[in-house]
């Protein structure tokens, strides 16, 4: 069983790469955050409702077996805020690998330019400006409260 979830391209294409399979389905890591929103945010199918089909820019998530919820018991649902919640938990994940990554070469004064491609094709997103500039804006405001001396500004989900 899975469950689709829109998300932004170079989010979607990282997310494929560090979790995906070769039918281009993520399964997520036992024991981490997005299977634990899964298990906390998954629900029964409303009746009358019918699973949605998969729209071309979704991404395929397999839904894991909890003794909880179990899929014969049709928990195969998620609501939109559900859903909301999920995407935030991906994208902490990829801020945390993004940061790992570039804080020390950045240190060595490099290209943001030229280190945030590579970055990129290293980590399965296709080269692309509008994926680059949202990769790039991401790093600088790290950057720039790690400077300050500052936690990032937490953000409402």
């Amino acid at each position: 069983m899975q469950i689709y979830l829109k998300l932004p391209k170079y989010l979607l294409e990282w997310c494929l790469f560090e979790y995906g399979d070769a039918n281009g389905v993520v399964s997520f890591p036992r024991g981490g955050a997005e299977n634990d929103v899964l298990e906390m945010m998954l629900d029964r199918l409303p009746d009358g409702m019918e699973m949605p089909e998969r729209q071309p820019d979704e991404l395929p998530i397999e839904i894991p077996a909890f003794k909880s919820k179990p899929e014969k018991e049709g928990f195969c649902y998620m609501t939109e805020p559900g859903k909301k919640v999920l995407r935030h938990v991906i994208m902490v994940r990829l801020r945390v690998r993004l940061w790992h990554d570039l804080y020390r070469i950045e240190k060595l004064q490099l290209p943001i330019t030229d280190t945030i491609y590579d970055w990129m094709e290293r980590n399965g997103i296709e080269d692309d400006a509008r994926s680059w500039e949202a990769l790039r804006q991401m790093f600088m405001r790290q950057r720039n409260s790690y400077r300050q001396g500052k936690p990032s500004e937490k953000k409402r989900i």
